[in-house]
């Protein structure tokens, strides 16, 4: 029987471009994170005998395309890989505890319901819903029909990573066209690149409330086991791994920039993150 595959979608390059302009940094090489993502898989094989990190670029490109052959205008659920004027931005949030308390606006954003009059006012009425996977397809579906509600209709959703569970959930009884830049039969889990690391935008399940706080997929903060199927016996060192792969990250930043990153300047923040002092040597006292 064929070993299923765990797949991460590469991002954190992409999500730090835009924090590293307009805080005024600069970014490492690109074979500087060639390399961080080299340590990651290797790490990752230690777990997961098939791994697989799909890069960024494969994505981008795959969603260029889309936009050269798809005449609709664009609604993005998640801006890393298709930037556009349209967007619902939704979040899945968790208490202090890391248990679920649903879908949310994410931090800064209007109401969904807010959201969602803005594109009817714009007379957006058929769209390509773009996202960055599709996993079970559950939440697609249910957004399809609510977006039918406002007299928006999903012509095509377009992902970088697609599950065929979700394709064929979402495609069901529905003439929908599905792209996807990498498709699965069955994966052991799908999970963004961005959620094992410290600070990176948009990482990590959101804290319940108003702040830009999020726990992050690793020990002390989020449950690697539940929403990263970390098994339980590497949950600890697979945690200080990440810290230390968002160490070196955050010190090469530093690096090429000259200068020291500031706790204030990361807006993901972590609940227990002080307000002032070196961002690297609070991640330091983690580990």
């Amino acid at each position: 029987m064929k070993t299923k595959i765990y797949v991460v979608s590469a991002d954190i390059y992409l999500l730090l471009a835009k924090w590293a302009e307009e805080r005024n940094f600069a970014l490492p090489e690109k074979e500087f994170f060639e390399n961080l993502r080299k340590e990651f898989s290797t790490y990752m094989l230690k777990i997961f005998s098939n791994f697989e990190l799909v890069s960024e670029v494969e994505i981008l490109e795959h969603v260029q395309k889309i936009k050269k052959d798809v005449d609709l205008p664009f609604v993005t659920l998640d801006q890393v890989y298709c930037p556009s004027d349209y967007s619902i931005e939704l979040t899945r949030k968790v208490d202090s505890v890391g248990t679920d308390k649903g879908l949310f606006s994410r931090f800064d954003s209007p109401l969904f319901l807010r959201q969602l009059n803005y594109l009817k006012s714009k007379e957006v009425t058929s769209i390509c819903l773009v996202d960055d996977v599709i996993f079970s397809g559950v939440f697609i579906e249910r957004l399809i029909k609510v977006l039918s509600f406002f007299g928006i209709t999903v012509s095509t959703v377009c992902a970088g990573i697609g599950i065929q569970e979700g394709i064929d959930r979402i495609s069901k009884n529905r003439k929908i066209k599905i792209d996807c830049a990498k498709v699965y039969d069955e994966v052991i889990d799908e999970v963004c690149e961005r959620d094992f690391y410290l600070g990176v935008p948009y990482s990590g399940r959101s804290l319940i409330g108003n702040s830009n706080t999020s726990l992050p997929y690793f020990l002390p903060y989020g449950n690697p086991r539940e929403w990263a199927s970390i098994p339980p016996y590497f949950e600890i060192e697979f945690s200080k791994f990440c810290i230390k792969q968002t160490i070196l990250l955050f010190e090469e930043i530093e690096k090429v920039s000259n200068k020291k990153i500031c706790c204030s300047m990361i807006e993901r923040r972590i609940f227990n993150q002080p307000l002032k002092g070196s961002y690297v040597d609070f991640l330091k006292r983690i580990v």
